[in-house]
């Protein structure tokens, strides 16, 4: 990994077609400049069925890029229509994206109180991460929404009705980074052609970057990404480097699928599940690793910066998406029950204590109260839902859970974590409410994960762990982003389809010859975003052990592994990285 990203060049800006003036005029009417009440996050409430309620899907992006037709005319358009909106409104792109993080201002009418720290809103590295981030994208789908559905009636009365049928079913989609870590197709041009209410249009890309339109505005932000005047991946000849960033999400590809299909049979509670900060198996881990590997760098990686970049919205998608098919397996535990501490946030001081009641600031329901983790705990009051959550199929909630864990199997599980070739006792069907905690009766395999944990105030952020054995193959990886800057980081990585799948030919899996191997081959990397590796020295506070747990292989598409009660932790040394 070292100096991977250090072959940076010139960045030349790519010239496109700007929007035609009647597109403007449609961003201008689908936005509200002079709002003196808050903006209610709401969701679309356009395309839903009449008799049975049913909502529309958020798409994957590759399928409907590959579909084409009205409903991805609509989507560039409104992208495009959005992206031109004048930075000053408040439902322009910059800030809707800027509530993230930079420019650390007021929105909505929520303002910064005493005792906060001056950065963003989003909570990363806390209880209300998963939660949070729900209405943030909700917020920006309802204004997509806005401009397609203003744009879709300036068609052609012999298509209108079809356009408007698209636009009012249009939901923001998703990129499933871990079924396929590869940049989508959509984003990797700096110029397309869509279908225009007078024909076919060439214009700027609106997935490919976010052009700034106030670059002294951009400037005051400082740091390296101000140089540029627009969003940056993997920069190279001419612009962003598609062929690097898949190259690097490549290369943890199998660490992707492994992390969430851990999460997905391992992980029990709400806030185990949704944030990364004990050493525990969530989609944020993951998601940190989207952030670092898929921009080289770039704006993605900067997470002050990250939201202005197209694929954020793509790349949150997907998380909500992965936290709504966990609450559908969950369906009663759908919501965590804990307290929480929060380090601190642009509305919320540090040592506040976060609850299911805390409001998501600065979001604002349909009453104009403060959103709170309960209120956006069903995706349904938004009005969408996701593929994997067909509605047509189970009637119940039992078939919904049993449904989804065969789609989750289908996209992330493989054959060693099923059972088509090892001997395991049936299972009986999860008792109701989606629970698999039932006592598994005696293991006939092993399950190893690596437990990593780090003090961040002795790094510099954001930087990767990366575990490696002799040969160089990766084990596992944890990301750390730059926020939160203080406490520790951690992280549980499966382990066990990496061994497998390594060629260290061992001759079987069991504790006996899998520890003596980890303890005198294992060792660590620690590298910034550019490529530097960081001495492991320098933070002392470094630990890591492996756990292993007895489970019985998966026997069927709607059940999961399940895993023994017991388990076993064993210490590992900490040892440099030497590049051999």
């Amino acid at each position: 990994m070292a100096g991977m990203w250090r072959n940076v060049v010139v960045f030349c800006l790519v010239a496109a077609t700007a929007l035609p003036s009647s597109l403007l005029v449609a961003a201008a009417q689908a936005t509200n400049t002079t709002a003196t009440t808050p903006i209610p996050v709401v969701g679309v409430k356009t395309g839903i069925e009449v008799n049975t309620g049913k909502r529309p899907a958020r798409q994957n992006i590759n399928k409907l890029y590959a579909r084409g037709g009205p409903q991805w005319d609509l989507y560039i358009l409104a992208l495009s229509a959005l992206q031109a909106v004048d930075e000053a409104d408040e439902l322009s792109y910059f800030q809707i994206a800027g509530i993230h993080g930079l420019p650390y201002s007021a929105w909505n009418g929520v303002g910064q109180v005493q005792g906060a720290p001056f950065i963003g809103y989003c909570p990363h590295g806390e209880l209300l991460f998963s939660t949070w981030h729900r209405p943030y994208v909700v917020l920006f789908e309802q204004t997509l929404v806005s401009h397609a559905l203003e744009i879709a009636g300036q068609y052609p009365p012999n298509v209108a009705p079809t356009y408007l049928a698209a636009a009012q079913t249009l939901r923001q989609p998703f990129w499933d980074w871990a079924s396929d870590p590869r940049l989508p197709d959509a984003v990797t041009t700096a110029n397309t052609t869509v279908n225009g209410p007078t024909g076919k249009l060439t214009l700027r890309n609106p997935l490919y970057s976010y052009r700034f339109q106030r670059p002294a505005v951009e400037a005051s932000f400082g740091g390296p990404l101000t140089r540029y005047p627009e969003t940056i991946r993997c920069i190279g000849q001419g612009g962003n480097n598609a062929t690097e960033s898949d190259h690097l999400l490549g290369s943890v590809a199998g660490g992707l699928v492994s992390m969430v299909y851990d999460v997905f049979t391992r992980t029990k509670t709400f806030e185990a599940m949704a944030y990364a900060n004990r050493n525990w198996s969530s989609f944020e881990s993951p998601h940190n690793m989207i952030h670092v590997y898929s921009s080289c760098d770039g704006t993605l990686g900067h997470i002050d910066w990250s939201a202005f970049d197209p694929l954020f919205m793509l790349h949150h998608c997907n998380i909500d998406r992965l936290v709504a098919m966990w609450q559908a397996i969950h369906y009663k535990d759908a919501m965590f029950n804990t307290t929480g501490v929060s380090t601190g946030e642009f509305g919320t001081p540090p040592g506040t204590h976060i609850t299911a009641d805390s409001p998501l600031k600065p979001f604002f329901d349909g009453n104009l109260n403060l959103h709170t983790s309960k209120s956006v705990a069903d995706i349904r009051v938004f009005g969408y839902t996701y593929p994997e959550l067909d509605e047509d199929e189970p009637t119940t909630p039992d078939g919904l859970a049993d449904h989804v864990r065969a789609q989750v199997n289908s996209l992330y599980g493989s054959d060693t974590q099923g059972a088509k070739h090892l001997s395991a006792p049936a299972q009986p069907k999860p008792p109701a409410g989606g629970k698999d905690d039932y006592p598994p009766p005696p293991p006939p395999a092993c399950y190893y994960t690596a437990e990593i944990s780090l003090d961040r105030a002795q790094i510099p952020l954001p930087v990767t762990v990366n575990l490696i054995v002799h040969g160089g193959l990766v084990l596992g990886h944890m990301s750390i982003l730059a926020l939160p800057c203080e406490g520790t980081a951690s992280a549980s990585l499966p382990l066990r389809e990496a061994l497998l799948g390594g060629n260290l030919s061992l001759p079987d899996m069991t504790p006996a010859t899998v520890i003596p191997f980890l303890e005198q081959n294992l060792e660590v990397q620690i590298s910034t975003s550019d490529g530097t590796d960081i001495p492991i020295l320098t933070a002392p506070s470094l630990q890591l052990a492996v756990q292993d747990i007895g489970f019985v292989p998966r026997t069927n598409d709607s059940t999961f592994p399940r895993f023994g009660d017991t388990t076993r932790f064993w210490a590992m040394p900490v040892r440099q990285y030497d590049g051999c």
